[in-house]
């Protein structure tokens, strides 16, 4: 899924994974603990990658607020459990600086489920919510360790793909295109399953900005949407 960097492998995949573990901890206890076993050897390779990255610096200032579900409260989508918009913001900038640095691509996909919005008025709102975390729940175990999810917006869901590759995106994607209408995903109301539409972009080659990039695979998703759902849009070209 995309060339990675000789000597820095164990060291990328290590430093990448620790945003999943931290989201693990964040959805199952509530807080982030710091006695979790690390590799000694990964976490030195990670500082010598980049120092002062937004791990440190999040959690850091984390440390500073007392309250038990501070962490949560902070880094999460209260509904979804995953990484709240401004968190995966920031994630994303990190990200895109260290590929343009590391010379790697990355990749964006775009998630929505289809119909959501006509749940919520037909059923209710508290069927959609349960959908929306059903959905975020199914990401979870559905994608790889190193891909980092998060809730976008109210109906939206982001993963950032590090050192992946358009090719890498794209199977990523279709596996959760495949795989989210076999679940079931709310037992609200009725057993729910549902299909997604779903926009995948790549770093660098099709835009070399957060906002080109957001833009585009969410212009692909809504596409991929209003020309019935259930498949995967790609932004065609550079961007």
């Amino acid at each position: 899924m995309g060339p990675r960097g000789g000597n820095n492998d164990q060291a990328w995949v290590g430093r990448e994974s620790l945003f999943r573990r931290k989201l693990n901890q964040l959805r199952t206890n509530g807080n982030i603990t710091t006695n979790t076993p690390v590799d000694t050897n990964t976490l030195n390779r990670i500082k010598e990658i980049e120092r002062n990255t937004i791990l440190d610096n999040l959690h850091s200032n984390l440390g500073k607020i007392d309250q038990p579900d501070s962490e949560r409260i902070a880094l999460l989508d209260n509904l979804t459990l995953l990484y709240n918009n401004q968190t995966i913001m920031r994630i994303l900038s990190d990200e895109l600086k260290r590929a343009k640095r590391y010379r790697y691509s990355s990749s964006l996909v775009m998630m929505t489920v289809d119909g959501i919005a006509d749940i919520a008025v037909k059923y209710s709102p508290l069927a959609a919510d349960s959908i929306m975390q059903g959905a975020a729940n199914f990401l979870m175990k559905t994608i790889r360790d190193v891909d980092i999810p998060s809730r976008y917006d109210g109906e939206t869901f982001m993963i950032i793909c590090p050192n992946t590759d358009l090719t890498g995106a794209t199977v990523l994607a279709e596996r959760i295109r495949n795989k989210i209408c076999q679940d079931r995903i709310s037992d609200i109301g009725q057993n729910w399953t549902v299909t997604a539409s779903v926009g995948i972009v790549e770093f660098p080659s099709q835009g070399t900005t957060e906002e080109d990039l957001i833009r585009s695979a969410y212009t692909a998703m809504v596409n991929t949407r209003e020309q019935g759902g259930n498949g995967v849009g790609i932004v065609q070209g550079t961007v």
